[in-house]
């Protein structure tokens, strides 16, 4: 039919005489189809009916279709075959279908029904390529599809750029016309007030002004989104030095709400800063002349392979540390995090609208390693404190985690103790001299109901000095509840018995208790009021598939040693 009617224009276009225009040029508009859904990170068909109206026998020529932050192409399709190997008759790879409507010599309209398919990336660098298909055969060149680097003025997002035929088959034409539909496009996790917009830009053959056009991306439903990343942690000290290898996992569901702004924060007594990992500072990490202090990788649903990059420790002493994490083309991103030195945490904002299932990040030991370790509490916990990208919610993300191959002989202080009792207990005792002091009548109670309560007893040893002061690490998928009383917030629900309360406080996630007066034997009762426990522990509880949790507790003596003790506490009133 497409030849039948090419021949008619050939004819008619040597019995015609074409006016020829004044000035040649084209004047892009732009409408979006929405009707298929605008839910926020929900994956959607997405309509664009695109007209340019070219004078005389101009048609545009470069054509870039830029798409908000977070309205994204999935190059996952077909498990990514669709990006090793171009096969324009496999359906698996259409990414889209549309008409494509034209001017033949200006005389005779011409409209061509196309799929846009999913091929393997143009250039290097590329996320992917798209060719316009008609019934088998490619129209014009491939576009390609590029991720806009961190820092562009568009954000980062989708970019597709065209370069469109003015002939067809041999004969002149002028397009006027392509409405598409892309398939199964994955929206935004944001719902600003004022909308994000679809943008093309295009110049024509006859006209190298470039005319750009725009229409408003609807999202809806931003707080419907789930948001309930988990976060944990692994930590090796070295064998020759006390630097510590690090390693940070933060993980998604696919279909929740990406993270906007991550805050790790790291409990002092465990890990500390290794300040001579400023031999380390990298100036320029764009320079491919700095070393990295670690890595970094990302799983996306919509890409069929990780993400890796290399992490640099960057700033300086005077304006401030960061660490930035550098991923390489497809995903030229880069993610730079304040270093609090004082406060012994990392914060990073800003990061893109792009679903991640899981985020490692590993910092690497040796003499330049971030963090040391001097093994005298091996244990403690670690706080992710996150943002999702719309800005409605936040979560605290508790890790428990221990040194592993933690020693002494690179410089400890105080000891380690074992627990026993009705809890049992692991761990080695710091001093064969005397007894160390020890966990009994450890219990906890209301895993299946979500109120938890948990009470233990502590006893010093008879030839220890007494405790002043003990710190309460909750097992995992636990964590203590802040309460507001009067101005301020603090932690109630807390009784002992053989000593009095001087202070309650939190530090790290952790429950410090400082007693009023020193002795050997008291015991704790930590009350449901302050406990809060995770869904994925009750559940746990409920299906009876929990055997035991670990307890730690730290305790202080009045000659100022301090005994960490691992609990297994088995009574779990399941």
């Amino acid at each position: 039919m497409r030849r039948y009617v090419l021949t008619i224009v050939v004819v008619l276009a040597g019995m015609a005489s074409l006016a020829q225009s004044a000035s040649a040029s084209v004047a892009p508009t732009l409408s979006l189809d929405q009707s298929a859904g605008t839910a926020a990170a929900s994956t959607a068909n997405l309509g664009l009916d695109l007209k340019f109206a070219p004078t005389g026998t101009d048609s545009p020529d470069h054509m870039t279709l830029s798409l908000p932050p977070g309205l994204l192409a999935n190059a996952s399709v077909d498990g990514g075959a669709c990006l090793t190997m171009t096969d324009l008759d496999d359906a698996a790879c259409q990414v889209g279908t549309g008409t494509v409507t034209a001017i033949a010599q200006g005389v005779v309209p011409i409209t061509t029904p196309v799929t846009f398919d999913l091929v393997p990336p143009p250039a290097a660098g590329d996320l992917a390529g798209l060719a316009v298909n008609s019934s088998g055969t490619q129209i014009g060149a491939t576009a390609d599809i590029k991720v806009r680097p961190s820092g562009d003025p568009a954000g980062v997002g989708i970019t597709i750029t065209f370069v469109l035929p003015n002939t067809l088959d041999g004969v002149p034409i002028s397009l006027t016309q392509i409405n598409s539909t892309f398939d199964g496009l994955r929206y935004p996790a944001t719902c600003p007030a004022t909308p994000q917009a679809v943008a093309v830009a295009v110049n024509s053959y006859g006209d190298t002004t470039v005319h750009t056009v725009s229409a408003p991306l609807t999202v809806t439903k931003c707080a419907a989104l789930t948001y309930a990343p988990k976060f944990s942690v692994g930590a090796t000290q070295d064998a020759a030095d006390r630097q510590v290898k690090l390693s940070t996992n933060i993980t998604q569901a696919a279909a929740e709400s990406p993270n906007d702004a991550i805050s790790l924060d790291f409990p002092v007594a465990v890990l500390q800063p290794n300040l001579n990992a400023i031999g380390a500072l990298c100036l320029n990490p764009a320079g491919r002349t700095c070393t990295p202090v670690g890595s970094a990788t990302a799983s996306s649903p919509l890409y069929p392979k990780p993400l890796t990059g290399n992490a640099y420790l960057t700033g300086s002493l005077a304006t401030g540390l960061t660490l930035t994490l550098v991923f390489p083309s497809p995903f030229p991103l880069t993610l730079t995090g304040k270093v609090d030195l004082a406060g012994n945490s990392t914060t990073f904002t800003g990061l893109p609208d792009i679903p991640l299932t899981d985020l490692n990040v590993t910092l690497d030991g040796g003499a330049h390693g971030l963090f040391k370790s001097n093994c005298a509490n091996p244990s403690g916990t670690a706080t992710a404190s996150l943002t999702d990208q719309n800005g409605d919610k936040t979560a605290s993300a508790p890790a428990t985690f221990t040194v592993a191959a933690c020693t002494a002989s690179h410089g400890s202080s105080g000891t380690t103790g074992s627990g026993s009792g009705s809890g049992g207990g692991t761990g080695t005792s710091g001093s064969s001299s005397s007894p160390a002091p020890r966990l009994i009548k450890t219990a906890v109670t209301g895993l299946r109901s979500g109120r938890v309560a948990l009470g233990f007893t502590l006893s010093e040893g008879t030839r220890l000095a007494k405790m002043n002061a003990l710190t309460v690490e909750l097992p995992s998928g636990l964590s203590f509840a802040r309460h507001r009383v009067g101005k301020r917030l603090t932690v109630t629900g807390i009784s002992l018995k053989g000593a009095k309360i001087k202070s309650l406080t939190l530090s790290h996630g952790h429950l410090v208790i400082t007693l009023r007066k020193a002795v050997r034997t008291v015991t704790v009762q930590i009350k449901a009021l302050a406990v809060k426990e995770s869904a994925g522990l009750k559940a746990k509880a409920k299906a009876k598939k929990l055997k035991s949790l670990r307890l730690t507790v730290i305790t202080r003596n009045t000659k100022g040693t301090r005994t960490t003790i691992h609990v297994q506490v088995k009574h779990l009133g399941l």
